[in-house]
């Protein structure tokens, strides 16, 4: 089953977390069991306790196996995010002090990125400037666009609507004016504005005004 990006960064993310959990259940456990087995009042005369060479020997093995499956596993989804099914529909991403432009295919241009239902979307992001930060947190989106390089991440839109775009690297005096949207239509309202015509998208103010 192929995986969208929204997937393969909340698995990770929870992966992660489910490890997180375990060991501070496992820290407040034992710190509670330690606390109460070697209080004053059962031992009061202090003792040295002698190292276990076999219990360091495992413990440290587990948390190497654990930390490379870490690794393993965000790297699995790193390729989710980097590599675009073939067939996916290409836009052309910019961003430069202090806007974001997508340029499609056929030449059209626009300051949100209108995308249709259920396609997959390939960007391909530019800048002309210094380093932009493109990120879309709905679709867990987030890419440094560096001068002189191509970046490239996709993403699937699965619900109609507008979700946002920011810029999350610091570019200058209007940075936090670098807001754009994501909107998702129908796959027939995108073939007419794919074309040239108007449509009304929630949210998405000159959703209309994209030129050709």
């Amino acid at each position: 089953m192929e995986r969208n990006t929204i997937a393969a960064v909340d698995d990770v993310f929870l992966y992660i977390i489910g490890f997180c959990v375990v060991l501070f259940l496992l820290i407040i456990f034992f710190t509670i069991f330690f606390v109460v087995r070697y209080r004053r009042g059962k031992n009061p005369s202090p003792a040295d306790i002698g190292g276990n060479w076999k219990l360091e020997l495992v413990w440290i093995a587990a948390s190497v196996v654990i930390a490379l499956s870490m690794f393993y596993y965000g790297l699995v989804g790193f390729r989710v995010l980097r590599n675009a099914p073939s067939g996916s529909m290409n836009v052309q991403v910019t961003g430069e002090q202090w806007d974001w432009e997508f340029t499609y295919d056929n030449g059209k241009t626009s300051t949100d990125l209108v995308v249709p239902l259920g396609r997959d979307i390939a960007l391909t992001m530019t800048t002309p400037d210094v380093i932009h930060g493109f990120f879309a947190p709905a679709y867990r989106i987030k890419q440094d666009i560096v001068p002189g390089m191509k970046n490239h991440v996709w993403f699937k839109a699965e619900t109609l609507g507008s979700t946002d775009i920011l810029c999350t690297q610091y570019c200058g005096e209007e940075h936090s004016k670098m807001l754009a949207k994501i909107a998702v239509v129908s796959q027939a309202d995108f073939d007419i504005w794919y074309k040239g015509g108007n449509i009304t998208i929630p949210g998405v103010k000159d959703a209309d005004q994209g030129t050709q």
